[in-house]
Formats: C-alpha cells, structure tokens, sequence
C-alpha cells in the first residue's frame, strides 16, 4: 500500500511539474519531528543557481534537466546538509526521498544554524494550516524579531489579546483570568500568586520559549475548566550538535534612570530577602528583621545576563541523546507618578461626591533569575524520552508614597493640612517544575504518549509595611493618623501549592501514520493540587496618635522597642488578640485542595480530500474544598468555616475544516465548556492595598460555557496568512469582580453576577511587501507586514434576583473586555551572506474597557485605551555576534482609570517612561 502511494505521489507531483520527463521528485521527511513531511526545506543543484522548495507536504521537483551526473543539496535550517549524487537518465523520472535529522552522520558537508524549525514563523504558520482544530501559536523567531521578553507579552501579539494594565492577568475574547488555563508542554502549572489562578507569564523568559500556543478554540484532549483560551508554553529543545550563547544587555527608562529611588529595607539587589517569616514570638518584643524606613537611593540601569548550552551526543545510527541549559537574571527599575482620585458619582444637583484625592509615586524594583535544563533522550525513531526542570525566582519590590486628602482632613481651603500614606510591599516567589514525557510509536498505526509533572510554588510577601501620616504644613510637623484598625501595620503572607498532574494516550491511526483517513484517541488527564496559605498583621496601635509627631525620614525612630515598652503603641494581631502567648494569635489562614480526573475519546476523520472532522467527547469529575479561618464572615458563613464543591461534567466538542484549495480552509468549531470559581474567590481573606481592598465570596458557583467560532484562512505562500473569524460565546451565572458599597472606598468582592454573552470578529494579516534575492543567493532583503484587529460587543445581564449586591443599571460589559483590539508590525530584513538586519515598528492599541463592574449606584471603573510604539533593531555581525537595540513606549501615554460617568472624570492617571536597551551576544 505504501509503495503504491510513494508511487502516486510521485506521478503526481511529475504530472503537476512540467511534461519533460527528464525530472527528479521526491519526498522530504522530518526525522526530528516523527518522520513527517518537511516543508520549506531547500533543494539546489550543486555548482549552479537552479532549484526549488519542497511544498507543504514535504513534496519537490526539478524539472528540464539534461540527462547527466548531477549533485543535489537538501538543507534547513538547524538541520545537517546533505548532498547527493544521481544520474539523471533521458526520458526517465528520478525518485530522490531524503529523510532530514540533526544527527551526525556520514557526510560530506554538515551546516548548523542556531534557529530550529519549530520555532519558525513559517513552521508554526504550517502547523496551523495543516491542524483540524483552530489554533494560533508564536515562536522564538517572531518573539525575537518584536524584542518580546516573555511569555506574557508574546500573548499580546495575539489576535484577540489584551492585557489589564499594571497586572499580569491577559484577557482573551474578553474573557481574563479564571477564563483561561496555562500550561506547559502541555501540563498543567499553579499559580505564583493567591489572587490569581493562573501563573504570571512575564516569569518564563524568551530563553526559554520555543513557541507559545494560543488555544481559542476546545478539544477534548484539553483541560475544559475554561472559556477564553488555553496558553501552552513550549520549552526549547537543542537539535544541534554543540551550542554555547551568552548575552549581555542593559537598558535605561527617561523618568526613572539615575533618579531619587526609593526601595524596601529587606531585600538585596539580586532579588532574594531570607526572611520571608515573622521572628514574633511575643507582643511585647518589637522583633522585626526589616526597617520601616525605606532606603533612599538612585535607579541604576536595567540589566540582563543569560547563558546558553546545548549538547547532542550520538548513541548510534537511530539513538541520541540532548542535553541544553539555560541560565538567566534580570532586573528593572520602574518609576511612575500621577493621580489616584476616588470619584464615586456626581449627585443630581450636580455636586461631586469624591474620597480621598491623592499625588502618587510608585517606585518598582523587580529582580528574577530562572534556570531550566531539558535532557532528551531518543531511544530510536519510535520512542523518546525527555525529562524538563525549571526553576523561576522573582522579586518584586514596590514602594508606593501618596499625598493629598480625604473627606476628613484637607477638603476645606482653610485646611493646610494633607494625609501621607505609605506602603511598602514586597512579592518573593520560588517555582519548580518537573515533567516527564515519553512518546512512543508501535508498529505503522499506534501510538502511545504518557506525561507526568509535579510542580511546587512557594509565594512569600514578607513585611508589607503601611504607614498613614497627617502632614500640617502650618507647622512644619508631622504625626501619627490612626482613623483605621490598619493604618500602621505591617503583613506576613505565605502560600504553599504543589500539584502532580499526568496524561496518558493511546492513538490508532486509520492507517498508516503518513497516509491515513483519521485517528481515534482514548486518553486519561489527571490533576491533585493542594493550597495552604496563611497571613498575620500586626497593627500598630498608639495611644495618642495625635499628640505622635514623627520624622517621616526616619521612621524607625518611632518603630521601635523602647516606645513598645513606654507604651507609645501597642501591638495587636489580625484578630484583635493582645496576648503574649504566640499560639493564641494564629494566622488568618485557608487551606485549598483540587481534584480532577477525566476520560476522553477524539476521533479524528477524513471523509474526503477537502473534508475533515474532529469530535471528541470528555467527562471530567472536578471536586473542590476550601476551608478558612479568617477575622471576616460573609452573609451565611461564619468566619471559620469550609466550602465544597462537586461537580460531574459531559462535554461535547466540534472541529470541521474544509479545504476549499491548497491556499483556503474554511473552519467551524463548537464546544460546551465550565468555569469552577479560584481558590481566592471562594475564600473570604480581605487583602488590603492602600485604597482599596478585596475579599472572597464563598457564594460562588461555577458556570457554563457554550462557545462557537467561524474562521477563513488563506495562505498566498508559506509565510503570508489573511484570517477572518466570527465568535460567539454564552456564558450561564457568569463570575464577575465587583465594586461593593462599603466604608471603605473601592471595596471589591465575586459574584455570580447574571448570564453573559460575547460576540465578535477577529481579522488577521501577514504579507510580504516586499521580497528581492540575488542570483546567488548570498544577499536578499523583504519588508513584512503583520496585523491583527478584533472587534468585540460583550454584555452582561445582571441576575436581579440576587439581593446581596444592587447592581447599577441592568447590564454592563464585562471586565477586561476592549471592544477594539489592534496590534501592527513593520519589518525590513536585510541580509549579506552571514550578515543580517532586521528593523521593527510594533503598534498596540486597546479601546476604553471595564476595570471594575459597580453596584450600589456606583457606575464602572473604566480603563482608557491607549496606544503603545515599540521599535526594535538587530544586527549580526557574522555568525558569532549580534547586537540587539529596542525601544518601547515610545509615545508614553498617559495610563488612566475614570468613572463611567458623563463626565468620565480622571479616577487614576500615571505615565511608565520610555526604555531603551541595548545587548549583544556571542555565540561559540
């Protein structure tokens, strides 16, 4: 059967080519990537300009040759070179099929680049043209050629992305955090943060991305807790046989750089505080390790150093083993200063009604090293082994100063007086990862693929110190403001997570792997994930805080254990407990446990050339328990009490493509999906910032998703793709971040606010303006375009049966949600033999959308849409050095948050600063 369609394959493409018979055709196949076709691959006739490209599927021709000896040469990129000698014989048609590896063997000339397939624009564009399934993936390539540092911003050169301003949460669709899913070859990864269910992405560095996958639309081989998209990041492997890069960089930002900074007394430089636990073993001990004082200084500039290894070793003929390395740190500097104003409404006789107006400065300090090692061992071309570890450590460090007023104190114009509140916040986080992976082919039409992971986070905030003052410019002085239980106080928090997650499938291909009508999968997903988190305050109660006057340069003048002991202040515990017993003043804690098991089948089939299908079927049993022991109660739970969650689910999902030619698909896609609430949603822990705070609702139930989608490819040529897609999504007791009435000032909680629905269209390009290429190829320039624009309508409608939240108005769009989305990039390429220049302009703009939902007569907090300029420009010397040069913010906007009131008056405003960074790196 093979034979015959080697054979047909072979008069077909002869046919297709020309009508001289006097041809070679043939066949190239990926050894790296289980033998299948080999696109884009170069073939040329040594010694002259003659040749060609190998098509989609892996096919090529050579037409019009003189019957004679002639040397072939096959190449791609990360791929050996090889050369081959045929005879070309008058009137027959000359079969040449190349299998093409990175493993050594006997030839007479090998090439090595540094670029592997799989992280190629082009391969990546081919992936998707050739998938049943809709998907979208961006690979190391493109992230280098957009100066993209991590993952996070890679999402953003996504159709359909955006991300919320000063937070790691993405949305996708409209859809943000609880909507999504993260993982990594295809594993699932907790969390860094307890506010958040899915990991900050700006923690995996470009060093490590091999591609990073976008998945809007479902499958039942993927995890169904989910409705905006599933982020996979692929980690870097080496195909080469030796490698060894170091890069170098720094950068400087034009409001921050060689300024006044100011930074946490605690943490070092390198990014790493030891004391991430209380030393209090007793109330009347003033036993803090850290000052309250921040230290003063100057923002020096950005850094970044990486190091990269890699080594194949051959085993045999068939058997290899790879071994690549990352090592990296980086740090960065941020200042930013402007206005947070809480505008609550205008009253109907036109009066403002606002609280606290305030001049803010925020100074940021980030510090983060990873380390990852991969080691792949290929037993032979059906079985392979690899085992992944990472380690990501960051620190973050925030000093913020406001100054201004509050209804009590400044509002009057004869009131000379303004309320100084600082806080001083720090974020340690320590990941681990660990995953094993074996994929496995037996005979011509089964494969069996296993997967396991365990993974740790460890999320520390140690000391966050708040400090609120009252400043009398009459006088010159300054002193104590204690109108609140945590105006003085500082914050231990620690989270613990670790989850084991594995998978295991058995494919049957109705065929052979290489021709086949289909494949049926049966596969098994399981996930354990175990939560314990615990937070203390220590608040600071003096005795007469208004007679208290204080150097606020010096603030440790004040903090400390002599005036303990005078009775200046006391100390008391997040519960009110005032003892000097340390087992009476427990944390505020909760402990959190996960479990998923779940079956799916997926069948994949052919019915035709054109016509192509893909339904799967997954059940999943999700059980949840959260138990907590706080110094709050909700409506109808106590404060110490647990909350479980049982569900059982059947989930249906549709892929249907339709290739109208070699150029078009036409796809449709439908899946029913669920969203379970977060860990922090359910738990009612209130974290506090300083003007505002957020605590859980163990109300909470999860929803139903119901998602459709419509898309149209074209691809001109294996570089160039022009989409348009529709989308739909209905989601049913949809779960919402709300702003509640309350005495504080922007108090937020969850809610199952009310059913929700999304409607849009996504249109996607990628062109090449222009392409020029000498004749003898060692010199070629193009200028490419790309861009993407979504346009998107959400609404949702409020369930006004629920009487514990009085939501304003009927309906509203949903958080995250920007109505237009459009990211644009411009790049020349220009290229001398191993020279090469690349020169970008990268656009992003995000219309106005929802920052907070309101209740109580209160509107939306809404966040304004800005634009965003980034060039980047790189260039390589030869194949050794490169420099790179990029430039972001280039317009520096005004970042804002205004109340969705006629008047939209500023609620919020700041400006980040242009940066600028320049690196080099070598290669050996």
């Amino acid at each position: 059967m093979k034979r015959i369609l080697v054979f047909l394959a072979v008069l077909t493409a002869t046919f297709s080519y020309a009508q001289s018979t006097d041809s070679v055709v043939g066949q190239l196949t990926d050894k790296e990537y289980n033998n299948e076709p080999l696109a884009f691959a170069n073939i040329l006739i040594k010694g002259t300009t003659k040749g060609t490209t190998s098509d989609f599927d892996g096919h090529y021709g050579l037409q019009g040759l003189e019957p004679g000896a002639y040397t072939l040469i096959f190449s791609f990129v990360g791929y050996e070179t090889q050369e081959i000698s045929i005879q070309v014989v008058a009137g027959k048609v000359t079969e040449v099929n190349v299998p093409m590896g990175a493993s050594a063997a006997a030839l007479s000339e090998i090439v090595i680049t540094t670029t592997t397939k799989r992280e190629s624009e082009t391969a990546l564009l081919l992936e998707q043209k050739k998938a049943v399934e809709i998907k979208t993936a961006i690979g190391a390539q493109e992230l280098s050629k957009k100066a993209v540092s991590d993952a996070a911003a890679a999402t953003l050169k996504v159709t359909g992305v955006n991300k919320k301003e000063g937070s790691s949460k993405i949305y996708v669709r409209g859809l943000g955090d609880r909507y999504n899913t993260t993982t990594l070859n295809g594993l699932p990864l907790p969390s860094n943060d307890p506010r958040n269910k899915n990991i900050d992405l700006s923690l995996f560095g470009s060093d490590i991305i091999g591609s990073v996958g976008i998945g809007k639309a479902f499958s039942s081989y993927m995890s169904s807790d989910v409705s905006g998209a599933n982020i996979d990041i692929i980690s870097k492997e080496t195909s080469q046989k030796s490698l060894f890069k170091i890069g170098f960089s720094s950068g400087a930002n034009t409001q921050t750089t060689f300024e006044d900074f100011k930074e946490i007394d605690g943490a070092n430089w390198f990014g790493i505080n030891s004391n991430t636990k209380h030393n209090v073993r007793n109330l009347s001990t003033y036993s803090f390790d850290n000052n309250y004082t921040p230290n003063d200084g100057k923002a020096n500039p950005n850094l970044g150093l990486s190091i990269n290894y890699g080594k194949k070793f051959t085993l045999s003929d068939e058997s290899s083993l790879s071994i690549f390395l990352v090592g990296s740190f980086s740090n960065k500097y941020t200042f930013q200063e402007g206005a947070s104003d809480a505008i609550v409404d205008i009253s109907d006789s036109g009066v403002l009604n606002v609280g606290s107006i305030f001049d803010t400065k925020t100074y940021n300090y980030n510090a983060s090293k990873m380390l990852m090692g991969n080691v792949v061992y290929k037993i032979n071309p059906n079985h392979k082994l690899s085992f992944n570890h990472l380690f990501v450590h960051s620190n973050n460090q925030k000093v913020q100063d406001f100054i201004g007023t509050t209804n009590d104190v400044g509002r009057d114009n004869d009131d000379n007086r303004l309320v100084n509140v600082l806080l001083q916040t720090e974020i340690q986080n320590k990941l681990f990862v660990n995953q094993l992976l074996s994929t496995n082919k037996f005979g011509e039409s089964i494969d069996v693929n296993a997967a396991l992971s365990y993974n740790a986070i460890f999320n520390d905030e140690p000391d966050r110190r708040k400090n609120t003052f009252i400043i009398n410019n009459d006088t010159n002085t300054t002193r104590i403001s204690q109108n609140a239980v945590r105006d003085n106080s500082r914050f231990y928090g620690n989270l613990f997570e670790n989850n084991i997650a594995g998978n295991l499938s058995f494919v049957k291909y109705l065929g052979d792997r290489q021709e086949n009508n289909g494949k049926i999968t049966l596969g098994y997903d399981g996930s354990i994930s175990d939560r314990k988190f615990d937070g203390i305050y220590f608040d600071h109660n003096f005795t007469d805080p208004r007679n208290t006057f204080l150097d606020i340069n010096n603030l440790d003048a004040t903090f400390n254990q002599s005036n303990l002991n005078s009775g200046l202040f006391g100390i008391e515990t997040s519960r009110g407990r005032n003892s000097n017993d340390a087992e009476t003043y427990l944390p505020q804690l909760y402990d959190a446990e996960k479990t998923i098991h779940a079956g799916y089948i997926d069948a994949v089939y052919k019915f035709s050339d054109k016509f192509t299908a893909n339904l799967g079927v997954r059940t999943e049993d999700v059980k949840m328990n959260v138990k907590w022991d706080t110094n709050i109660s909700f409506p109808g739970f106590s404060n110490n009490s647990e909350i479980a969650l049982d569900k059982q689910y059947i989930l249906p999902s549709l892929n249907l493509k339709y290739e109208v030619n070699e150029k078009i698909n036409l796809r449709a896609s439908s899946s029913i999906t669920y969203t379970y609430p977060q860990f922090k949603e359910i738990a009612p822990f209130t974290y506090e910032g300083i003007n505002f705070q957020e605590s859980g609702n163990p109300a909470l139930l999860p929803s139903d998703n119901y998602n459709g989608e419509l898309k149209f490819e074209l691809f001109p040529n294996k570089s160039e793709l022009i989409s348009v897609g529709l989308f739909g999504k209905l989601i049913q007791n949809s779960i919402n971040r709300l702003e509640r009435n309350s005495a504080v000032e922007r108090d937020f909680t969850f809610d199952n606010s009310g059913d929700a629905t999304v409607f849009g269209a996504e249109l996607e390009g990628r062109l090449s303006i222009l392409s020029k290429e000498s004749e003898d190829a060692e010199k070629s320039q193009n200028l490419t375009f790309g861009g993407n624009i979504t346009l998107m309508k959400t609404k949702l409608e409020y369930n006004t049966a629920n009487t514990l939240f009085n939501y304003t108005g009927d309906s509203s769009e949903l958080e995250g949600a920007s109505p237009f989305t459009l990211n644009a990039d411009l790049s020349y390429r220009f290229s001398v033999n191993d020279k090469e220049t690349i020169s970008t302009l990268v656009f992003n703009y995000q219309s106005d959308k929802v920052y907070s939902i309101g209740t109580n007569f209160q509107e939306n907090i809404v966040e304004k849409g800005v634009p965003l300029l980034d060039f980047v420009f790189s260039h390589k010397f030869n194949k050794n050095l490169s420099v790179k040069f990029n430039a972001k913010n280039l317009l520096n906007p005004s970042f804002e948050r205004y109340r969705d009131i006629p008047e939209k008056l500023t609620m919020n405003s700041y400006k980040k600063g242009t940066s600028i960074s320049v690196g080099i790196s070598y290669n050996l």
